[in-house]
């Protein structure tokens, strides 16, 4: 036993260590080679990149927000006069709503507040929120320009345009809010403005809102988060105002809460907020790499601190920010000395447990081995014909001149026992293939059943959508017949009108001031725009008639694919039919490549065969989950022809391309299909006497080929 366990110890150490060993050591150097500076400033640079993106897609949130508000006619009839009750209820549901906006205000056209939110953002999480309601009366009939930096945003709202008003402290967020000793980001805010317009498009007031500038910062403090857990401790994104100067987000700054003592002793002493790179830091250099559009940059904040920042620009039309990510240098090298400890604990740990095993597992053997050779030499009965060598005294040899005094008596039982086994055998394999046949005639009995019962829910479903589609587009047809027959008056009684107006323009005398006066209102009603414009919302009148027209057209020939007669069809006319329906499925999204051979009418069921290529068109559609292509190709082959829909979606996973026929087989989400599709596709095209075939590579698309006979 002592030898047995002496020889499993020299094996099994140097075949399980050395690799180990090897291993771990060639995981070190290409960890430490791969992470290198350049790709944490590559690192770094694609960060930035995407908190650039992710701000610039909150501020245009924000625009599109603003703007919604000046639709509500609430705003406008107030503002009007026409209403006497101020809104006040729709202001504080907007600022509820949003969660974003300290201030929405409704100034008049001369920047005047009219009215304001009287309640909290925060007042739905909090039992005291931070708005003084003492302040709100007093701010009525105020012009806004004392709150704001400058009055750009005014003149744009004037002007029918939006406006914005930059990073700032404002008086009025200040006057109306009690943030204590909250963060100092909330002491900040931007605004958006955009203008309220009456039924002639005049500018009567607009609405303002003031967005906590908390939320930017959020966004910043998320990357040192992010940074932190990837073991980049140091880590953090800070962003520039438009002059490249002034510091308007950092992890530094008042009221902040830090998880360790030194930041937060630091972040007191230094308080980056607002503060200026050239003038408070002696960072000038980070200053001109701005400027000069650099991508990174190496720099020293504090002294004696080593750094390195990804920067980009921020692509917006009127805040010009700059957002900056950046980690202590020494910071780089951490993940690597972090694998080193790691591999020598387990390396350390692996020989221990290997040792371990490897004793206990020789122990182990050799007791059963010692057993086994003392039950063999119970059991044996006579003289061996035939030895096995014997060689050694370890406890194999003994089992092997056991097993050599079995051999004799076990020799005659083997024998009758396998001329027993092969008459069983024989009659257990006769019956397993009765069985097999039994079940085989059953599972396609099974088949056949459920294939049947899908055609007929799915012949009753087509019925059922060919009369429904029928009467709904006979009920628009007649109401559209009105609007399409008259727009061509409508053109000629405008044409008579300007030429009307034009006649008294040429011959009719008015005294001055009633001149004077005509000119002004056509000034004001934009009159030679008016005549442009009127002739072009004619034309677009006509052109929407005319396409709600076709669409009608092709729903009618849609319901009356239901017959079940086969009849001479052209593939191309079912194939435009399917895109036709599924326009709003592609619109703006998918582009559609056709590539038509020259084709002969095939005699077919075409109402079935359109609705195969409507169930692999809207799978193809599905299947690419942003923007992408659809490429239809048709060719003549011999006596058939085939019809190729590849797309360059998500593709189908290799484990499921044999079961995508199968019915209510989908890899779609729960509640996004039903299975059928492609089971009734695949269906359609057998009764066809044709066949359809798939190709598909995850993450890289999904080609299907219906091959069709021209007379089946």
């Amino acid at each position: 036993m002592g030898s047995l366990r002496k020889r499993l110890l020299i094996l099994t150490l140097p075949l399980c260590l050395v690799p180990l060993v090897a291993i771990s050591t060639f995981s070190y150097f290409v960890a430490r080679e791969r992470i290198t500076e350049d790709r944490v400033v590559l690192f770094l640079q694609q960060i930035a990149a995407e908190v650039a993106d992710v701000i610039r897609l909150s501020l245009l949130e924000r625009k599109e927000e603003t703007v919604s508000m000046t639709l509500y006619s609430e705003f406008r009839d107030y503002l009007l006069g026409r209403i006497q009750d101020p809104p006040v209820l729709l202001l504080d549901k907007l600022t509820l709503v949003n969660e974003v906006y300290d201030v929405i205000v409704l100034f008049d056209a001369d920047g005047r507040l009219i009215l304001t939110n009287s309640i909290d953002r925060s007042s739905t999480r909090r039992t005291v929120g931070y708005l003084n309601p003492q302040e709100l009366a007093g701010l009525r009939g105020q012009s806004l320009l004392r709150y704001t930096p400058d009055a750009r945003w005014l003149q744009q709202v004037r002007s029918s345009r939006f406006g914005y008003i930059d990073w700032h402290m404002s008086p009025l967020v200040h006057r109306l809010y009690r943030y204590l000793d909250n963060d100092i980001a909330s002491q900040y805010c931007i605004g958006f403005a955009a203008p309220v317009l009456d039924e002639r498009n005049v500018v009567v007031g607009g609405v303002l809102a003031l967005m906590n500038w908390s939320f930017i910062q959020e966004i910043l403090d998320k990357v040192e988060e992010d940074l932190g857990e990837r073991g980049l401790g140091t880590g953090y994104a800070f962003l520039f105002a438009s002059d490249y100067d002034t510091i308007i987000g950092h992890k530094y700054r008042r009221n902040r809460e830090y998880p360790s003592l030194t930041d937060r002793e630091f972040a007191v002493a230094v308080d980056n907020y607002g503060t200026r790179l050239v003038e408070d830091h002696g960072l000038g250099s980070l200053r001109e790499a701005v400027q000069a559009g650099r991508p990174s940059f190496e720099y020293e904040y504090p002294k004696g601190t080593r750094k390195i920042s990804g920067i980009n620009l921020l692509d917006h039309e009127y805040f010009g920010w700059v957002v900056g990510v950046g980690i202590n240098s020494e910071d780089i090298f951490q993940p690597v000395t972090q694998l080193k400890w790691i591999l020598i604990v387990a390396t350390a740990i692996s020989i221990s447990l290997v040792t371990i095993l490897t004793f206990s597992m020789a122990r182990r053997i050799a007791a059963p081995l010692k057993r086994l050779a003392d039950g063999a030499r119970v059991i044996a009965d006579g003289d061996l014909t035939q030895r096995v060598p014997v060689s050694g005294r370890d406890e194999i040899a003994r089992l092997a001149q056991s097993f050599n005094e079995m051999a004799a008596s076990l020799e005659e039982r083997t024998r009758q026992l396998t001329d027993l086994n092969r008459h069983l055998e024989e009659k257990v394999l006769e019956r397993t293939k009765a069985l097999e046949e039994a079940n085989r005639r059953i599972q396609q009995a099974y088949q056949e059943l459920k294939d049947t019962q899908v055609q007929l829910v799915q012949s009753e479903k087509m019925a059922s959508l060919g009369q429904l589609v029928a009467g709904v587009a006979h009920e628009i047809k007649n109401p559209l017949n009105f609007i399409y027959g008259n727009t061509e008056f409508l053109r000629e009684y405008v044409l008579h009108l300007e030429e009307l107006v034009e006649l008294y323009e040429r011959h009719a005398t008015l005294d001055p001031e009633a001149e004077h006066e005509v000119e002004r209102f056509k000034n004001t009603i934009n009159y030679a725009f008016l005549r442009e414009d009127l002739r072009a919302l004619i034309d677009n009148f006509e052109e929407g008639a005319r396409r709600i027209h076709s669409i009608i057209d092709d729903l009618r020939t849609f319901s009356r694919m239901d017959s079940e007669e086969f009849q001479p069809a052209d593939l191309h006319r079912c194939i435009d039919l399917a895109l036709n329906l599924l326009q709003n499925e592609l619109r703006d999204r998918i582009e559609v490549r056709k590539n038509y051979d020259d084709l002969p009418q095939i005699l077919c069921n075409p109402g079935r065969l359109s609705q195969v290529f409507m169930n692999l068109l809207l799978n193809a559609a599905q299947a690419i989950s942003d923007k992408g292509y659809i490429e239809i190709s048709t060719r003549r082959e011999g006596n058939s022809v085939t019809v190729g829909i590849r797309d360059n979606g998500s593709g189908i996973p290799r484990e499921h391309l044999d079961r995508i026929f199968e019915p209510f087989f989908s890899t779609k989400p729960v509640g996004s299909g039903t299975g059928l599709g492609l089971s009734i596709s695949y269906s359609i095209v057998r009764a066809h006497k044709g066949s359809i075939e798939v190709e598909s590579e995850e993450g890289k698309g999904t080609e299907f080929r219906v091959r069709l006979p021209i007379r089946p």
